[in-house]
């Protein structure tokens, strides 16, 4: 079967190349005239349906395959947050932290770049667990950005030879606008209220637009920008995880079983503010310069209590087990119950400045040349203080009761009672991480169009990238007293999550001044000159190089086959990358510096051909080889211990980039200005995939306790098979009477079926998805009801085993109403179905064998909006 599929995906791509070069090398002989495609850019439609209707003009004209979101009007996509707005698209699903969309994965695979007008905005993202590893990858994460500054996004699910690499799964481009796209002077103003329902809070949301030509059109200014603000409440259960431990006896052997059962509450108060420029100069009707600029500044702060009970790890740890599915979920244990109280703040920066001069003259010739300068950093500060009991503490816990396992606390503990609780070993620590990313990137592109229809590229693409990450940390055990009069009673704790555990006990309230103060006095950086005044945590830092040099040479032409017109396009690209980095290793006590390098070379062939079989029914057919460099986080080679967690991460230089080889049929027939009906088949064989593999042990090193450690490092674990199919369905009732004329409604379903040579899934890949959204615009009256469901994938391994998030499903509602032609109301209310929504990870194909569950709640948000 292997062979066979093999066999299938070269056959495809070979077929899709073939057609594309066989169909270019006959365009002289058939080429046609065919009408010009709408300038891109232009802003002229507003509303849903004329959204729609322009989505689906630049999905037709595309060279590959391509879905379209468009604003409906001026900074206005359909959703606040620009990963929700994609989660709409046909095979695509999203990942969220604290109930907002982040990240995307596009047919499966989540690793995918993301692009601003074709440029890499760089910055961190911050991740619910674990609580002090950010996500670092190659581009900022999807929440960083307020979705007004864009005015279109695209999804490209198969590549031109002109993309820059480095999405295996696609490619996500925000669009920006730009002003000469623009017919005359336009401002428009939006004011938000957003209440969060368990915060119970109501906060603003303010965006700006304002673009002019002047010089006669020839020159153009555009400004816009936008705030946001919201606090939000998420209940957990976390951190947990099956791992193998020793039983002697009747029915004894290595069983996983379950090793801290942890609750936690947080609030999280989160800002962005957004901001993006451009000035154009069309200098002759061939000749326009734009320059722009584009910011973003994400403020996130956390305050966050926990309770939590950790199980020994020694032989025969749980007493009177119950065992389903070959895993503890039942027991006795005499455990170390712990509790803490945490502030942590991550404000994040984004900076993008690009100068772009693009010549197309009468003659066929078109010539652009572009460069960024892109930026992200990060100053992430955490404080925490921890109580640990006395003694070891009994306890029964039980994973089958509720949504979360239920934990029953015996003996004289009282978790209320300050004399229950000692001030844990190094309880008062303060860490710092100071994070720098940069990229200098220069490009030029040269096509020109013969006289036959053909037209021929090539271009050239020079990126320097740099990344450095400083970590800082000092620690001291505390006295009773001193840290007495920061005890916090909770009661009433995680009230939305079900199940019998402890829901009051002592916390702490600690304030930044009195930690950073203690800690920095007991661990000085012996450095005065140091980046912070806290102790060096060298085994976290590195300093990341890295150059890539890429070129692409590619033939595209359009004409007819047996009457049938046909657009296609064929070529190839070669990029070199080398990397270097700089970190830590500790020998005994000494952190010793060493520098990895690695470097590779990889040619990536594509091919596509479209056919309009008729005007409105096209079928496509691509083959492509892609490929995604490792995220730099997963590259560093660096080590991170988390002590109140006992969990260790770090890279891996020698990663190998994934590459996909791939291929899909494609069709899409236009019923209606604004409605398609759409499908695809799909293939990729990919190599290399990367993945976390987890193990335990032992190291004195970084823990002079001796206790057992969680070990998690990326690997190139295996080579992947992914299948499947998508259809979608976009139409508005135009064929009813009014009013009911104005229903409509876009539903998909992506099938990805994916296998790995060890047979398990791939990480972060739903087996089903679909989206449903019932549409309604007449006059002056919109609204829209949207669902979103999506299957379980893995997540990580755990001693060979897949460790899973469940499946999940999100319902949001919009309704507007245009007042006047200059004011429009807008209601919006999001996560209808929290509960549905809930975040859960499990071991192993075993529900039962919880190791996370993340509540977040509804919100509801009311608007107004002005344009002129």
């Amino acid at each position: 079967m292997a062979i066979q599929a093999r066999r299938g995906i070269r056959a495809l791509a070979r077929l899709a190349g073939g057609a594309s070069l066989a169909a270019l090398a006959m365009s002289p002989a058939y080429a046609q005239d065919t009408a010009a495609p709408a300038d891109e850019d232009a802003i002229v439609v507003t509303g849903i349906r004329a959204s729609l209707e322009r989505a689906a003009d630049i999905k037709r004209e595309a060279g590959q395959v391509m879905d379209v979101i468009t604003a409906e009007d001026v900074g206005k996509l359909p959703d606040a947050n620009v990963a929700e707005a994609l989660q709409r698209v046909t095979g695509v699903q999203i990942t969220r932290v604290f109930g907002e969309g982040q990240s995307v994965s596009v047919r499966g695979l989540q690793q995918v770049r993301v692009e601003v007008d074709g440029r890499t905005l760089l910055g961190w993202s911050a991740r619910l667990s674990p609580p002090e590893n950010d996500q670092l990858g190659r581009s900022s994460g999807l929440d960083s950005v307020p979705s007004g500054l864009f005015g279109r996004l695209e999804v490209r699910k198969s590549p031109v030879a002109s993309d820059a690499e480095g999405g295996l799964g696609g490619t996500v481009n925000l669009v920006t606008p730009k002003p000469l796209s623009f017919k005359e002077a336009t401002i428009s103003v939006r004011a938000q209220g957003t209440y969060s329902e368990n915060s119970d809070k109501f906060e603003p949301a303010i965006t700006g637009f304002a673009t002019t030509k002047f010089a006669d059109g020839r020159i153009g200014v555009m400004l816009a920008g936008e705030y946001q603000k919201r606090t939000s409440s998420t209940q957990t259960f976390e951190r947990n995880n099956f791992l193998n431990r020793t039983y002697t006896g009747t029915g004894g052997g290595a069983i996983p079983t379950p090793t801290l059962l942890q609750y936690e509450q947080f609030t999280v108060d989160r800002s962005r503010l957004g901001l993006n420029g451009a000035i154009q100069f069309e200098v002759t009707p061939e000749f326009t310069i734009t320059a722009d600029a584009l910011y973003s500044k994400l403020k996130t702060g956390r305050r966050q209590d926990f309770f939590a009970f950790r199980l020994p790890t020694g032989a025969n740890p749980v007493t009177n087990r119950v065992v389903e599915d070959g895993m503890v979920v039942a027991g006795n244990a005499n455990g170390t119950v712990t509790t803490a109280g945490q502030i942590r703040n991550e404000p994040t920066e984004s900076f993008l400045y690009g100068l772009n001069g693009k010549y197309e003259g009468d003659n066929g010739l078109t010539i652009e040349a572009d460069g960024y300068y892109s930026k992200g950093t990060i100053d992430q500060t955490i404080q925490i203080i921890t109580l640990q009991g006395t003694a070891l503490v009994p306890g029964a816990f039980d994973f089958r009761d509720t949504k979360v396992p239920s934990l029953t606390l015996g003996g004289t503990f009282d978790p209320t009672n300050y004399d229950s609780y000692n001030p844990a070993t190094n309880g008062v620590r303060s860490n710092r991480l100071i994070g720098l990313l940069e990229e200098w990137t220069g490009k030029l592109d040269v096509s020109y169009e013969t006289g036959g229809g053909v037209t021929i590229a090539a271009g050239v693409r020079y990126t320097d990238l740099h990344a450095r990450s400083n970590a800082f940390r000092s620690q001291v055990t505390p006295t009773r007293s001193e840290i007495e009069p920061f005890l916090k009673p909770i009661s009433g704790f995680v009230p939305d999550i079900a199940g019998n555990f402890p829901r009051d006990f002592l916390s702490l309230s600690p304030t930044y001044d009195y930690i950073f103060n203690r800690a920095q006095a007991a661990e000085p950086n012996p450095d005065p000159n140091g980046r912070s005044t806290l102790l060096p945590n060298l085994q976290r830092d590195y300093d990341f190089s890295e150059k890539t040099l890429a070129g692409y040479l590619m033939v595209s032409g359009e004409g007819e086959i047996a009457g049938i017109p046909y657009k296609a396009n064929a070529g190839v690209r070669i990029a070199a990358t080398r990397l270097s980095v700089d970190s830590y290793v500790n020998v005994g006590t000494v952190s010793t510096l060493r520098n990895d390098k690695n470097r590779y070379t990889n040619i990536l062939p594509s091919a596509n051909i479209a056919f309009n079989v008729t005007d409105d029914f096209l079928i496509r057919v691509s083959g492509s080889q892609t490929m995604q460099r490792a995220s730099i986080a997963d590259l560093a080679p660096s080590t991170f211990f988390n002590a109140t967690n006992l969990s260790v991460t770090g890279g891996n230089v020698n990663l190998e980039p994934p590459i996909s080889t791939q291929a899909d049929v494609s069709f899409e027939y236009y019923t209606g200005k604004s409605s398609l009906i759409s499908g695809a088949v799909f293939y990729k064989d990919v190599k290399n995939f990367i993945a976390s593999f987890v193990t335990t042990g032992i190291d004195t090193t970084l823990d002079p306790q001796g206790r057992e450690l969680t070990f998690s490092r990326p690997e190139n674990l295996s080579s992947a098979k992914i299948k499947g199919f998508e259809i979608g369905i976009q139409q508005f009732f135009d064929f009813l009477p009014s009013p009911l004329d104005g229903f409509g409604v876009i539903a998909n379903y992506t099938y990805s079926d994916s296998e790995d040579s060890a047979g398990f899934p791939l990480v972060a890949m739903s087996k089903n998805s679909y989206n449903l959204v019932g549409l309604y615009e007449k006059g002056p009256f919109s609204a829209r009801i949207a669902y979103n469901y999506r299957d379980e994938a893995v997540f990580e391994f755990s001693e060979g085993r897949p460790s899973f998030v469940g499946s999940r499903s999100q319902l949001d509602a919009q309704v507007g109403l245009d007042i006047t032609k200059n004011i429009a109301l807008s209601l919006q209310a999001q996560n209808l179905m929290p509960k549905k929504s809930a975040t859960t990870e499990y071991s192993n194909f075993n529900t039962t064998a919880l190791n996370s569950y993340a509540l977040s709640e509804r919100r509801f948000s009311v608007g107004v909006r002005a344009k002129f």
